[in-house]
């Protein structure tokens, strides 16, 4: 992606992000900190995180974490908004 400003490129460095989301039902991910499903509970309001990963300002993956997972692991890619 380029953003014109003043009539030139330039090129956009995309970097590693972190949003935190409610499990929806049919989720079918496993942790990547701690491997278990990251799974849907009726009666929990449990959260994940969701991680666009960058490298080398390319997108490279999606990773799922439950939230304390995250938090454990050292916010990896970030602080989650």
């Amino acid at each position: 992606m380029r953003t014109r400003a003043a009539g030139k490129s330039k090129a956009v460095t995309w970097k590693s992000r972190a949003v935190v989301r409610a499990i929806e039902p049919g989720s079918s991910v496993d942790c990547a900190a701690c491997g278990e499903r990251v799974k849907f509970q009726a009666k929990v309001k449990a959260q994940q995180v969701i991680c666009n990963v960058y490298i080398d300002g390319k997108w490279d993956r999606v990773e799922h974490f439950h939230l304390e997972c995250y938090r454990k692991a050292g916010e990896p890619h970030g602080h989650a908004a």
